[in-house]
C-alpha cells in the first residue's frame, strides 16, 4: 500500500499540462519516494523497437540522454518486457549478460527495474530504475507499486483537467496510434474496425481539438497530455 504523501504527489502531477514537466515530476517522485537513486525515461516504438532517451534523474540533477538511440530487441529482459507489457526486476548478474556493455560501463548500471509505459495497453516508452538501495528481496508486490506509480502518474484519465476527457477512449485511442506512426489500414487491423471508422473516429479528433490536419492534433495532443 502506498503512503498518502504519495498519492497527493500523484494529484499535483495530474494538474501539471505540460507534457515534459510532468515526465521530469514524475521521475523526481520515483527517486523521491522509492529507494532507487536514478530514474531514466526513455520513448519506444512498437513498429521500429527502437528506443530513444529523454532525461533522466540522478542527485535531483536533470540530464539529457537524447544520445541513447537503439534497438531494444537484442536486450532480452527489456524487449520481453516492452512486448507483454510487464515490469521486471533485473539483478547485476542479469545485466552482466543481458546489457551491451557500453552502457553498463557508462551508467553503472547494477539492479535494475524495468517499466513500460503504455496507453490504452500500447507500450509508447519505458522507465529504467536503477540502483536500488532498499530491502532484498526485491518483492513483486513492490515491483506492482512501482508500475501503478506510473501508470496513474502516465494516465491521460488520472488528471483532473476536463481537457483529459475531452476525446472518448476510441478516439484517444486513434490519436496515440498516430503520434506512434501506424497508418489508417494498421490502426483498423489493430483495433478491429473498418478503415472507414477510423477516418471516421480521426475526423471527429480534429473537429474535438479545433485543428486543421492530423499532425496538428498530434501536437495538441502531446502538449494537452491526451496522450504520450
Amino acid at each position: 500500500m502506498m503512503d498518502e504523501a504519495v498519492y497527493d504527489y500523484m494529484k499535483k502531477i495530474a494538474e501539471v499540462s505540460d507534457v515534459r514537466e510532468k515526465a521530469e515530476w514524475m521521475l523526481r517522485g520515483c527517486v523521491h519516494f522509492f529507494p532507487f537513486e536514478r530514474a531514466s525515461l526513455f520513448t519506444y516504438s512498437p513498429l521500429s523497437h527502437r528506443g530513444e532517451g529523454i532525461f533522466l534523474i540522478e542527485n535531483d540533477k536533470l540530464i539529457s540522454l537524447e544520445e541513447v538511440k537503439d534497438d531494444v530487441r537484442p536486450i532480452f529482459p527489456l524487449y520481453q518486457a516492452l512486448t507483454r507489457n510487464k515490469p521486471v526486476f533485473i539483478n547485476r548478474e542479469d545485466i552482466l549478460v543481458s546489457f551491451p556493455d557500453k552502457y553498463i560501463r557508462h551508467f553503472e548500471l547494477s539492479t535494475l527495474a524495468i517499466v513500460p509505459i503504455s496507453l490504452l495497453n500500447i507500450v509508447v516508452g519505458f522507465v529504467l530504475v536503477d540502483r536500488y538501495g532498499g530491502e532484498y528481496p526485491f518483492t513483486k508486490n513492490y515491483l506492482s507499486l512501482l508500475a501503478y506509480y506510473f501508470k496513474q502518474t502516465t494516465s491521460p484519465y488520472f488528471p483532473l483537467s476536463s481537457e483529459k476527457n475531452l476525446l472518448s477512449k476510441r478516439e484517444t485511442e486513434v490519436l496515440q496510434h498516430l503520434a506512434n506512426g501506424y497508418s489508417i489500414k494498421e490502426m483498423a487491423g489493430m483495433m478491429s474496425v473498418s478503415e472507414y471508422t477510423v477516418r471516421d473516429y480521426m475526423s471527429s479528433v480534429i473537429r474535438k481539438l479545433g485543428v486543421n490536419h492530423r499532425a496538428e492534433a498530434v501536437a495538441v495532443g502531446m502538449r494537452k497530455g491526451i496522450i504520450l
